[in-house]
């Protein structure tokens, strides 16, 4: 519970002055349906400053998720634009070693923070298309900060990479097959990412193949009878 408590210290530091939070989770699937992951939370200057005045270190009560984080999963502690904070990452097979992941960081008090700004994430996968789908959780209060405050005490960031064809959401530009959803903490937010499947272009292959072969020796025949 002592952990806990200083989590909660940094948590307040974050969310209730003026320190800044970020944070992020880089998600790859493969079309086997294996993939990667990683989770980032980063703390400002002032978080820092903050979390030494109270007997800790650099990164605060983030120190104590490091600590929990269960056996498979690699840590970083790292800095990005004067921030400063800790990086978990690991890999599956499949999505159901995807999910067992996510339940095992959840049934800890202080590994489950690494999760608190999503509220449900979900893949599946058929022959037609892969699914990325789920929300975020409203982590601020509404009624006592601003959209403006906000931003300046945190910022989120889903990043979703896939195989195939991205089909959802519809945008006129996408860069390396990769989606970006920007969580504000003020709101609950769904995200949907929707792709195809090689299953799909190989049977456009296999159709466009045998409809080409079929017009050729159409051809032939007609030609042969002339």
């Amino acid at each position: 519970m002592k952990k806990y408590k200083n989590i909660l210290i940094i948590f307040l530091c974050m969310f209730f002055s003026s320190c800044e939070a970020e944070w992020i989770m880089d998600l790859e699937l493969n079309e086997d349906e294996s993939g990667k992951y990683s989770i980032s939370i980063l703390l400002d200057q002032e978080a820092q400053i903050f979390a030494i005045e109270t007997g800790q270190t650099e990164i605060g009560g983030l120190e104590s998720i490091i600590q929990s984080l269960p056996e498979g999963f690699g840590s970083t502690v790292y800095e990005k634009d004067k921030m400063f904070g800790i990086m978990i990452r690991n890999s599956f097979t499949s999505i159901d070693e995807f999910e067992k992941q996510l339940d095992i960081l959840l049934s800890d008090e202080n590994t489950a923070l690494l999760l608190l700004p999503i509220e449900e994430i979900k893949l599946e996968k058929n022959e037609k298309e892969f699914k990325v789908y789920g929300g975020f959780s409203a982590l601020l209060n509404t009624e006592n900060i601003t959209p403006e405050a906000a931003e300046n005490l945190y910022s989120g960031k889903l990043i979703v990479k896939t195989p195939g064809k991205i089909t959802k959401p519809k945008l006129d530009e996408i860069n390396n097959n990769t989606i970006i959803f920007n969580h504000s903490g003020l709101l609950e937010q769904s995200f949907e990412v929707e792709s195809t499947t090689s299953n799909i272009n190989i049977t456009r292959i296999l159709i466009f193949s045998i409809l080409a072969v079929a017009i050729y020796f159409f051809g032939r025949q007609v030609i042969n009878k002339k």
